[in-house]
Protein backbone atom coordinates (compact mmCIF):
# COMPACT_ATOMS: atom_id res chain seq x y z
CA UNK A 1 0.00 0.00 0.00
CA UNK A 2 1.32 3.42 -0.97
CA UNK A 3 0.00 6.93 -0.42
CA UNK A 4 0.89 10.07 -2.37
CA UNK A 5 0.13 13.41 -0.74
CA UNK A 6 -1.62 15.53 -3.37
CA UNK A 7 -2.67 18.31 -1.04
CA UNK A 8 -1.50 18.90 2.53
CA UNK A 9 -2.98 22.36 2.83
CA UNK A 10 -6.26 23.95 3.84
CA UNK A 11 -8.93 26.26 2.50
CA UNK A 12 -6.42 29.16 2.40
CA UNK A 13 -4.41 29.39 -0.84
CA UNK A 14 -0.74 28.49 -0.47
CA UNK A 15 2.05 28.27 -3.04
CA UNK A 16 3.44 25.00 -1.69
CA UNK A 17 0.32 23.17 -0.51
CA UNK A 18 -2.95 22.46 -2.29
CA UNK A 19 -6.14 21.70 -0.41
CA UNK A 20 -6.77 18.18 0.88
CA UNK A 21 -6.16 15.24 -1.44
CA UNK A 22 -4.42 11.87 -1.09
CA UNK A 23 -3.90 9.11 -3.65
CA UNK A 24 -3.88 5.60 -2.20
CA UNK A 25 -2.50 2.73 -4.26
CA UNK A 26 -3.50 -0.80 -3.30
CA UNK A 27 -2.02 -3.19 -5.82
CA UNK A 28 -3.22 -1.91 -9.20
CA UNK A 29 -6.12 0.03 -7.69
CA UNK A 30 -5.96 3.79 -7.14
CA UNK A 31 -8.32 5.42 -4.66
CA UNK A 32 -8.61 9.14 -4.06
CA UNK A 33 -9.23 10.41 -0.53
CA UNK A 34 -10.69 13.91 -0.60
CA UNK A 35 -10.65 16.12 -3.66
CA UNK A 36 -10.06 19.71 -2.61
CA UNK A 37 -9.09 22.53 -4.99
CA UNK A 38 -5.89 21.70 -6.87
CA UNK A 39 -6.16 17.95 -6.37
CA UNK A 40 -6.66 17.10 -10.04
CA UNK A 41 -3.57 19.05 -11.13
CA UNK A 42 -1.49 17.35 -8.43
CA UNK A 43 -2.95 14.01 -9.53
CA UNK A 44 -1.69 14.56 -13.07
CA UNK A 45 1.71 15.57 -11.70
CA UNK A 46 1.76 12.23 -9.87
CA UNK A 47 1.28 10.43 -13.18
CA UNK A 48 -2.39 9.52 -12.82
CA UNK A 49 -5.11 10.64 -15.22
CA UNK A 50 -8.44 11.89 -13.96
CA UNK A 51 -9.95 9.51 -16.52
CA UNK A 52 -8.70 6.52 -14.54
CA UNK A 53 -10.35 7.36 -11.22
CA UNK A 54 -13.04 4.87 -10.22
CA UNK A 55 -13.43 5.45 -6.49
CA UNK A 56 -13.25 8.63 -4.38
CA UNK A 57 -13.64 8.72 -0.60
CA UNK A 58 -14.77 11.99 1.00
CA UNK A 59 -14.28 12.86 4.67
CA UNK A 60 -16.72 15.78 4.79
CA UNK A 61 -18.39 18.40 2.67
CA UNK A 62 -16.26 21.50 3.22
CA UNK A 63 -14.93 23.10 0.05
CA UNK A 64 -11.26 22.38 0.75
CA UNK A 65 -12.04 18.66 0.74
CA UNK A 66 -14.50 18.34 -2.14
CA UNK A 67 -14.51 21.31 -4.55
CA UNK A 68 -12.47 19.69 -7.34
CA UNK A 69 -15.30 17.17 -7.67
CA UNK A 70 -17.09 19.88 -9.66
CA UNK A 71 -14.13 20.11 -12.04
CA UNK A 72 -13.89 16.33 -12.32
CA UNK A 73 -17.55 15.86 -13.19
CA UNK A 74 -17.35 18.66 -15.76
CA UNK A 75 -14.23 17.10 -17.28
CA UNK A 76 -16.01 13.77 -17.65
CA UNK A 77 -18.61 15.47 -19.83
CA UNK A 78 -16.28 17.78 -21.72
CA UNK A 79 -13.13 15.86 -22.72
CA UNK A 80 -12.90 16.02 -26.54
CA UNK A 81 -12.96 12.61 -28.20
CA UNK A 82 -13.55 10.68 -24.98
CA UNK A 83 -16.58 9.57 -23.00
CA UNK A 84 -16.56 8.06 -19.55
CA UNK A 85 -18.59 4.86 -19.42
CA UNK A 86 -17.34 3.20 -16.24
CA UNK A 87 -19.28 3.96 -13.04
CA UNK A 88 -17.72 6.41 -10.59
CA UNK A 89 -18.11 5.45 -6.95
CA UNK A 90 -18.26 8.24 -4.38
CA UNK A 91 -17.96 7.12 -0.76
CA UNK A 92 -18.46 9.50 2.11
CA UNK A 93 -20.39 10.91 5.00
CA UNK A 94 -24.11 11.24 5.47
CA UNK A 95 -25.48 13.96 3.20
CA UNK A 96 -23.08 13.28 0.32
CA UNK A 97 -25.78 12.26 -2.17
CA UNK A 98 -27.90 15.34 -1.52
CA UNK A 99 -24.79 17.52 -1.74
CA UNK A 100 -23.86 16.09 -5.14
CA UNK A 101 -27.42 16.65 -6.34
CA UNK A 102 -27.14 20.29 -5.26
CA UNK A 103 -23.83 20.69 -7.08
CA UNK A 104 -25.35 19.28 -10.26
CA UNK A 105 -28.28 21.68 -9.93
CA UNK A 106 -26.06 24.72 -9.42
CA UNK A 107 -23.35 23.91 -11.97
CA UNK A 108 -25.05 23.17 -15.27
CA UNK A 109 -23.42 20.44 -17.33
CA UNK A 110 -21.71 18.42 -14.61
CA UNK A 111 -24.38 15.76 -14.14
CA UNK A 112 -23.29 12.35 -15.50
CA UNK A 113 -24.30 11.83 -19.13
CA UNK A 114 -22.59 8.62 -20.24
CA UNK A 115 -21.82 6.91 -16.93
CA UNK A 116 -23.40 6.23 -13.54
CA UNK A 117 -22.59 7.71 -10.15
CA UNK A 118 -22.60 5.16 -7.34
CA UNK A 119 -22.84 7.12 -4.08
CA UNK A 120 -22.28 5.26 -0.82
CA UNK A 121 -22.97 7.09 2.44
CA UNK A 122 -21.25 5.59 5.47
CA UNK A 123 -21.92 5.59 9.19
CA UNK A 124 -19.36 4.58 11.83
CA UNK A 125 -18.31 0.97 11.40
CA UNK A 126 -16.62 -1.33 8.89
CA UNK A 127 -17.45 -1.75 5.21
CA UNK A 128 -15.78 -4.25 2.90
CA UNK A 129 -14.77 -3.12 -0.57
CA UNK A 130 -12.90 -5.11 -3.23
CA UNK A 131 -9.32 -5.40 -1.99
CA UNK A 132 -9.63 -3.44 1.25
CA UNK A 133 -11.64 -2.84 4.40
CA UNK A 134 -12.78 0.67 5.24
CA UNK A 135 -13.69 1.57 8.81
CA UNK A 136 -15.23 4.96 9.55
CA UNK A 137 -15.52 7.00 12.75
CA UNK A 138 -16.97 10.41 13.47
CA UNK A 139 -14.36 13.13 14.01
CA UNK A 140 -16.29 15.93 15.73
CA UNK A 141 -15.25 18.52 13.13
CA UNK A 142 -18.80 18.64 11.78
CA UNK A 143 -21.85 16.58 12.68
CA UNK A 144 -21.14 14.05 9.92
CA UNK A 145 -17.41 14.33 9.20
CA UNK A 146 -15.59 11.00 9.09
CA UNK A 147 -12.10 9.63 9.59
CA UNK A 148 -11.11 6.42 7.84
CA UNK A 149 -9.09 3.32 8.63
CA UNK A 150 -7.97 1.42 5.54
CA UNK A 151 -6.75 -2.16 5.94
CA UNK A 152 -5.15 -3.87 2.94
CA UNK A 153 -2.09 -5.92 2.07
CA UNK A 154 -1.38 -6.56 5.78
CA UNK A 155 -1.02 -2.82 6.39
CA UNK A 156 -3.16 -0.18 8.09
CA UNK A 157 -3.50 3.47 7.12
CA UNK A 158 -5.66 5.92 9.07
CA UNK A 159 -6.67 9.34 7.73
CA UNK A 160 -8.22 11.75 10.22
CA UNK A 161 -9.75 14.21 7.79
CA UNK A 162 -10.53 17.33 9.84
CA UNK A 163 -10.94 16.36 13.46
CA UNK A 164 -10.83 17.09 17.15
CA UNK A 165 -9.27 14.89 19.82
CA UNK A 166 -11.70 12.09 20.69
CA UNK A 167 -11.45 8.54 22.08
CA UNK A 168 -13.18 7.31 18.92
CA UNK A 169 -10.42 8.67 16.71
CA UNK A 170 -7.72 7.20 18.95
CA UNK A 171 -9.45 3.83 18.75
CA UNK A 172 -9.75 4.06 14.97
CA UNK A 173 -6.01 4.72 14.72
CA UNK A 174 -5.04 1.79 16.95
CA UNK A 175 -1.71 0.21 15.92
CA UNK A 176 -1.82 1.93 12.51
CA UNK A 177 1.29 1.73 10.35
CA UNK A 178 0.64 5.29 9.15
CA UNK A 179 -1.61 7.90 10.76
CA UNK A 180 -2.24 10.89 8.51
CA UNK A 181 -3.49 13.39 11.05
CA UNK A 182 -4.53 16.99 10.64
CA UNK A 183 -2.48 19.59 12.50
CA UNK A 184 -3.88 22.91 11.40
CA UNK A 185 -2.16 25.31 13.77
CA UNK A 186 0.82 25.52 16.14
CA UNK A 187 0.28 24.83 19.81
CA UNK A 188 -1.55 27.56 21.69
CA UNK A 189 -3.74 28.63 18.76
CA UNK A 190 -7.39 28.82 19.85
CA UNK A 191 -9.51 26.31 17.91
CA UNK A 192 -12.55 24.21 18.72
CA UNK A 193 -12.81 22.12 15.54
CA UNK A 194 -9.24 21.35 14.51
CA UNK A 195 -6.16 19.68 15.99
CA UNK A 196 -2.87 21.20 17.07
CA UNK A 197 0.42 19.27 17.56
CA UNK A 198 -0.18 18.10 21.12
CA UNK A 199 -3.65 16.80 20.29
CA UNK A 200 -2.43 14.94 17.23
CA UNK A 201 0.49 13.54 19.21
CA UNK A 202 -1.73 12.42 22.10
CA UNK A 203 -3.91 10.54 19.62
CA UNK A 204 -0.82 8.92 18.10
CA UNK A 205 0.52 7.95 21.52
CA UNK A 206 -2.81 6.55 22.73
CA UNK A 207 -3.20 4.56 19.51
CA UNK A 208 0.38 3.24 19.62
CA UNK A 209 0.90 3.99 15.93
CA UNK A 210 4.14 3.60 13.98
CA UNK A 211 4.35 6.80 11.92
CA UNK A 212 2.56 10.12 12.43
CA UNK A 213 2.23 12.24 9.30
CA UNK A 214 1.02 15.74 10.19
CA UNK A 215 -1.07 17.44 7.50
CA UNK A 216 -3.70 20.11 6.80
CA UNK A 217 -1.34 22.93 7.78
CA UNK A 218 -2.47 26.52 7.45
CA UNK A 219 0.02 28.70 5.51
CA UNK A 220 1.40 30.43 8.61
CA UNK A 221 2.07 27.11 10.36
CA UNK A 222 5.78 26.27 10.44
CA UNK A 223 6.63 22.64 9.65
CA UNK A 224 9.60 22.40 11.99
CA UNK A 225 7.77 23.99 14.90
CA UNK A 226 4.72 21.70 14.76
CA UNK A 227 6.93 18.62 14.36
CA UNK A 228 8.98 19.64 17.39
CA UNK A 229 5.85 20.36 19.42
CA UNK A 230 4.38 16.96 18.55
CA UNK A 231 7.66 15.26 19.49
CA UNK A 232 7.32 16.47 23.08
CA UNK A 233 4.33 14.12 23.42
CA UNK A 234 4.85 11.30 20.90
CA UNK A 235 8.19 9.49 20.73
CA UNK A 236 7.59 7.66 17.45
CA UNK A 237 8.32 8.70 13.88
CA UNK A 238 6.88 12.12 12.98
CA UNK A 239 6.82 13.67 9.51
CA UNK A 240 5.14 16.74 8.07
CA UNK A 241 3.23 16.24 4.82
CA UNK A 242 4.14 18.16 1.70
CA UNK A 243 2.52 17.92 -1.70
CA UNK A 244 4.09 15.20 -3.83
CA UNK A 245 5.50 13.15 -0.95
CA UNK A 246 5.10 9.39 -1.41
CA UNK A 247 4.92 7.13 1.65
CA UNK A 248 5.02 3.34 1.64
CA UNK A 249 2.64 1.82 4.19
CA UNK A 250 3.79 -1.53 5.53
Amino acid sequence: MQVTVLGAGTVLPAANRSSSGYLLRIGQDEILFDIGPGTLSRLLAAGVSYRDLNRIVITHLHVDHILDLVTLLQAYNATPGWERTAPLQLIGCQGLAAFVDQLCAVFGGIGPKTYALDIVELVPGQTQFPGFTLEAALTGHTDNSLAYRITAEDAVLVYSGDAIETPELADLARKADLFICECSFPEGTPTDNHLTPHGAARLAKAADISHLLLTHLYPATDDAIVAAEAATVFAGTISVARDGVVVEVN
